[in-house]
Parts: structure tokens; C-alpha cells; sequence
């Protein structure tokens, strides 16, 4: 049987749309790669398309249609290959965490007290740290570290339990927010007065609240114009302490009042209409909230918190002084927090530019957002974390870039490299903190790029056994949908190493 050939500028589309693989290329990218009108493209892109053989996949990428389950790609190295490696040279099997709901927004929803104050979408829940600590044993007198505190859901639970808790972040949003949900020591009918004497008479003019540019289409003018009356009068109240929980209370309402949305990336909603005094209503509603957890948690034994600003991989602990560690770090290329959050930061007048949040990003465990610099720079250490699986991974990730013109970011092998060196460094100090046979339970997400799949959870196990751990377990706590490929299930899982 003779195949018929396909037309000169199908064969062309056809072998570029090849040459990216699992990746995906644009019609604008393949229009420059075979040197052709772009409207031509797309005409040819909708034929091959109506006959089954070209797919698109979101995000305007095209691939062949064989290649639409990425599991059909001959190169691809699934999870459950990863699965049975780990199994070959640990010993250790997958298994399934049966305990209950893993994600933040279980104390939104469930209205847990004290956590409820900052919507946090990137946390795990009050339950799970709970759960851990019942787990574990742990008890008043002993001491919890989350080394990636955000907004404070580790150290609020052990704080409710009697337990002391350490927790550091980087991120002065995120420091601030777990500082002011851990001090209970306020006097109720204080916060009361206080916020009966905000003034909010007041007629601002309007004009930029922040350094931001896009601020005008962040929130209605008469929305705006409430939230900045609100602002001002803050800054009138005596009591520092107070006025941080005034101000954390407008920060958790800033988003809900504007035409954004976090879900979990900040971005724009559609159809969202917020009427003008909504500001007043939100904020009363949480300050009210704060008052009754206040007054849930009087009474109750509470351990001590010491929340640190600061950098995890710098940070050294009194050797044997921590019983558990529960944290979940940044997941790989996964959410740019300092952008996520950029509304709240500025709004509270924590970064003062654009360079300030620049800076703070490229101090982070490293994201795709980093700087090319400090990647370049990277690069060219030779002190760095080693491993077999990543070392192959990242030559991958490699190879497949080098393929495709294009790729949004040249240098995502190293990026991937330098963010499990960053997190080596965390469990080294965490390892050297912690009291022998004392835990550390990581939740964690696996990730796709550039069309290569990351274990991380195995990964990550194998660094914590580079550095003196003993893998307890690794256990699948929910699935997932990958960005790239909504096709591909990824999962969240928590690894348990003991000292």
C-alpha cells in the first residue's frame, strides 16, 4: 500500500511540531522555524488538526497527536518506573496516607481558629500538622521546627497543643503573618476599643497606595478609596501589636476586594463586581473573627513560638534541640510567591520597588522566576548537590530544550539542579537540630518539564539518606493536574525521614 505524501508545507509543519516532542510549539514558533506566514500555518495547523494528526494542548502549543498521552513518548520515564527504582535500591514501597484532607484551604473552610485569619493557598492543613503531632508523640515541653513556615499553620498548631515551635521564612509577608497569629496575649476589650476608634471619615485623595504599576486595575476606584481610608486609619492606633493584627486583617482582604483572584496564581477575574463598601464589611468580619479566637484560645496552655526571618539554608539550630520537623518547601518550578503575593507585600509597605521584590525572589529557593545570573553563576560551582536520578533528569530536560526554539527558559536544567541543592542545605541544618530518632515529615509535589517527569518526593528521600536520614516512608496524600499536560496525573505525598 502507498502512503501519500503530505503537501511541501505539511511535511514542514509536521516534522517542526515533531522536532519539539512532548513539549508543545506555537504557531508563531513554527512559522519562524520554517521561515512562512503565520496565518498560512494556522490554516495548514487546522487541517492536520480535522484529520487527527496534529492536537492542541493549551497554552497555544501544538503537538503530534501520538504524542497526546506524554506516556507515549518512547524517551518518557514514568512514575511508576520511578516507583519501582526506588523500590529496587531503597526497599521501600509507596504507599497511601488514609489520615483526611492535606491543603490549606480545610482551614478556610472548616473555619479552623487562628488559621482562618490569612487565606494561604499554598499551606497544608491545621489537621495534617495535628495528625503528625499525634503521630509522633509529641507533647508539651518539646519543641516542633517548620523551616518553611509561611503563614504560620505549623507553629499555630503546636502552639495550641502547648508545644514550643520554631519557624523561619524567608518572606517578610509570610514571617509577619505567622508572628501575629502566634501572639495571643492581647487584651480583647483593647482590640475592641481600638477598632472602634479607627477613622473612617476620612476622604483620600486618590492616588497610588503602592509602587505597583498596574495598581488602577487592581481594585474599582471606589473600592480603592475604602481600602486606603481603611489603611490610613491604621496607622493611628498606639498599640504596635494591635496594629499589626489590623494590618494583617486588611491584608487578608485586599485580594477578595479586587478584580484579582488566587487560584493559585494571582491573576484577573472575569466578571468579578465589588460593591464599595465591601472593604468595611470584610475587614469589620475579620477583625470580629480575631476577637472570638482570641477568646477561644484564652485559657489554654500555649508553647512558645520563635518565628525567624530569615534564610533556611543558612539558618543552624542548637544541635538535638528539636523533636519534629514538619514543613513543605516550595515545589519544583512550582508558584513564584513573591509575585503571588507582591499585593500584600506592597500594601504593607514591606518592599518599597520592583527591585526589592527581584531580590527577594532570587533569594529563594530557586524557581523558575530566578535570575538568569544567579543561575549562570550556579552553574559554575562544583560544590554542589549530586545525584544520579538528577543528574539524568536534568540532561534531559537539557536535551529536550536544545530541541525546541523557543523554550521560555534556556538554562531550566540548572534551575532544576540549584533548587534541590537549595533544599539539601535546609535538611542538612534541620538533620543536624534534630534530637536522634527525631522526625521530619516534608509534603511535597512531584512536577513535569519541558516534558520530563520529577519525582521529587523520591528525590527528595534520597537527599535527606545523603545526609544521615533513614527513609521512613513516602506516602501519596492527593493527585493532581499537571499545568503543562492536563492528561497527566501528578501527586502530593509526605515523606517521614528519622535522625
Amino acid at each position: 500500500m502507498v502512503v501519500p505524501r503530505l503537501p511541501r508545507l505539511e511535511q514542514r509543519v509536521v516534522e517542526t511540531v515533531r522536532n519539539a516532542l512532548t513539549l508543545g510549539t506555537t504557531l508563531k514558533q513554527i512559522a519562524a522555524a520554517i521561515d512562512e506566514d503565520v496565518e498560512k500555518v494556522a490554516d495548514c495547523m487546522q487541517n492536520l488538526s480535522s484529520r487527527g494528526k496534529v492536537v492542541r494542548m493549551g497554552r497555544g502549543l501544538w503537538i503530534l497527536k501520538q504524542y497526546e498521552r506524554i506516556e507515549n513518548d518512547p524517551e518518557f520515564i514514568s512514575p511508576a518506573e520511578y516507583a519501582n527504582r526506588f523500590i529496587a535500591v531503597h526497599g521501600l514501597h509507596i504507599s497511601d496516607y488514609h489520615s483526611g484532607p492535606i491543603t490549606f484551604s480545610e482551614n478556610h473552610h472548616m473555619e479552623k481558629p487562628i488559621q482562618r485569619w490569612a487565606p494561604y493557598v499554598q499551606g497544608f492543613s491545621a489537621s495534617f500538622v495535628d495528625e503528625m503531632l499525634q503521630r509522633f508523640s509529641i507533647s508539651p515541653g518539646q519543641t516542633v521546627l517548620d523551616p518553611f513556615a509561611g503563614s504560620g499553620t505549623v507553629l499555630v498548631a503546636a502552639k495550641m497543643k502547648g508545644i514550643d515551635a520554631i519557624g523561619v521564612d524567608l518572606v517578610p509577608l509570610m514571617s509577619f503573618m505567622a508572628r501575629t497569629k502566634t501572639e495571643w496575649d492581647l487584651n480583647v476589650e483593647e482590640i475592641r476599643t481600638a477598632f472602634r476608634g479607627l477613622n473612617w471619615a476620612q476622604n483620600p485623595t486618590i492616588q497610588s497606595p503602592t509602587f505597583l504599576r498596574m495598581w488602577e486595575s487592581h481594585f474599582n476606584k471606589d473600592v480603592l478609596r475604602s481600602l486606603l481610608i481603611i489603611k490610613q486609619s491604621i496607622q493611628d492606633v498606639e498599640n504596635p501589636r494591635i496594629k499589626n493584627l489590623f494590618r494583617l486583617a486588611l491584608a487578608s482582604i485586599l485580594v477578595d476586594n479586587s478584580n484579582l483572584k488566587r487560584s493559585p496564581c494571582l491573576g484577573y477575574a472575569k466578571e468579578k463586581n465589588v460593591a464599595a463598601d465591601a472593604p468595611f464589611t470584610t475587614f469589620s468580619k475579620k477583625v470580629d473573627d480575631m476577637i472570638q479566637d482570641f477568646m477561644y484560645v484564652k485559657g489554654r496552655a500555649h508553647g512558645s513560638v520563635n518565628v525567624i526571618t530569615g534564610d533556611s539554608r543558612s539558618i543552624r539550630y542548637e544541635p538535638e534541640s528539636i523533636d519534629i520537623a514538619i514543613t513543605s518547601p516550595p515545589y519544583v518550578n512550582g508558584l513564584d510567591y513573591i509575585i503571588n503575593y507582591k499585593i500584600e507585600m506592597a500594601w504593607l509597605d514591606m518592599v518599597d520597588s520592583y527591585d526589592d521584590l527581584s531580590k527577594l525572589k532570587d533569594d529563594m529557593v530557586a524557581c523558575d522566576n530566578i535570575s538568569r545570573a544567579i543561575i549562570r553563576d550556579f552553574s559554575e560551582r562544583e560544590d554542589t548537590y549530586r545525584d544520579e536520578w538528577l543528574d539524568d533528569i536534568t540532561n534531559r530536560i537539557c536535551s529536550r530544550i536544545e530541541s525546541k526554539a523557543g523554550y521560555r527558559r534556556r538554562d531550566m536544567h540548572n534551575v532544576v539542579r540549584k533548587y534541590f541543592d537549595d533544599v539539601y542545605h535546609v535538611f542538612r541544618n534541620v538533620y543536624e537540630g534534630l534530637k536522634k530518632e527525631g522526625r521530619f515529615a516534608i509534603v511535597i509535589g512531584d512536577s513535569l518539564i519541558a516534558g520530563v517527569y520529577i519525582p521529587a518526593d523520591l528525590i527528595l528521600a534520597r537527599v535527606g539518606k545523603s545526609i544521615g536520614f533513614k527513609i521512613e516512608s513516602v506516602e501519596v496524600a492527593r493527585s493532581r493536574r499537571s499545568g503543562q499536560r492536563r492528561s497527566f496525573k501528578l501527586r502530593e505525598s509526605i515523606v517521614i525521614l528519622s535522625k
